[in-house]
């Protein structure tokens, strides 16, 4: 038997084939889903996302620490409780002709790129849904306090809501545009095994259900601001129409004054 970890982190930034190639000199890379396979020994590889997660097959934790160190991270040292992270331990057994997964241990009876770039890609997945999980927690405070005032809000509150919104569909291109949870990945449509590996993997991460669980609150969430922004824009056309009736009274006055009061003086 043969142990290989698995660890995803979340990075403050994404990593570039740049970046790689001057950490590993000689680095084979490759891409899967829009991401970067680097393969630095035949059991060693690391797997860059575009959504700013960064997986490590098959490094030590003092190894993990020193390449985040590398990249200016400045929670390189503490990544374990400063950063999101999650790791899945696979044991290589001549035993399991076939992958068979539990909620702590992949089971294989072979490890190669393909393999483990199924692995990192669904972890990384995992790890990029807590992240948007996370943020998502915040807009809902943010959507809460919204409600708690939604009768004091004024048409000066206009401005305010407009960059709520916005940045509530900037997470949502996040979401549906990077993490592309909804589609498998390419490589295992024409291999049973690595097809069985990924959909394994996904139920165990529970990737689906906490991703609808993401598009319901981003769901609510853009209800709410559409909520708050008729509840303004109504606000403001009847101040408008308060300044149209003003202004009616004061043609009405002038005109009364104009052409019944003023001929009498």
């Amino acid at each position: 038997m043969e142990n290989i970890l698995f660890v995803s982190v979340q990075i403050p930034k994404e990593i570039t084939k740049n970046d790689l190639e001057k950490e590993f000199p000689g680095l084979i890379l490759s891409k899967i889903e829009n991401s970067l396979v680097g393969e630095i020994t035949n059991d060693k590889y690391i797997f860059a996302t575009t959504f700013e997660v960064i997986t490590f097959c098959n490094f030590t934790h003092e190894e993990i620490k020193s390449f985040l160190a590398r990249l200016d991270i400045e929670e390189s040292h503490s990544y374990k409780t400063a950063l999101i992270n999650q790791d899945y331990p696979m044991v290589i057994s001549e035993m399991c002709d076939k992958p068979l997964i539990d909620e702590n241990t992949i089971r294989y009876n072979k490890f190669n790129k393909s393999i483990a770039s199924i692995i990192s890609l669904a972890l990384s997945q995992s790890v990029g849904l807590e992240i948007s999980e996370k943020s998502l927690e915040k807009k809902m405070l943010e959507s809460k306090m919204l409600y708690e005032k939604i009768e004091k809000l004024k048409i000066k509150d206009r401005g305010d809501l407009m960059k709520f919104a916005s940045s509530i569909a900037k997470e949502r291109f996040h979401i549906l545009n990077k993490l592309y949870l909804l589609d498998k990945p390419d490589i295992i449509w024409d291999d049973i095994q690595l097809e069985s590996l990924y959909n394994q993997l996904a139920f165990q991460l529970d990737l689906k259900s906490r991703f609808e669980v993401i598009e319901y609150k981003m769901s609510y969430l853009k209800e709410s601001v559409e909520f708050a922004t008729d509840r303004v824009n109504q606000k403001s056309s009847e101040f408008l129409e308060w300044i149209i009736i003003w202004l009616i009274v004061i043609e009405v006055f002038f005109s009364v004054y104009e052409y019944i009061v003023k001929p009498n003086l």
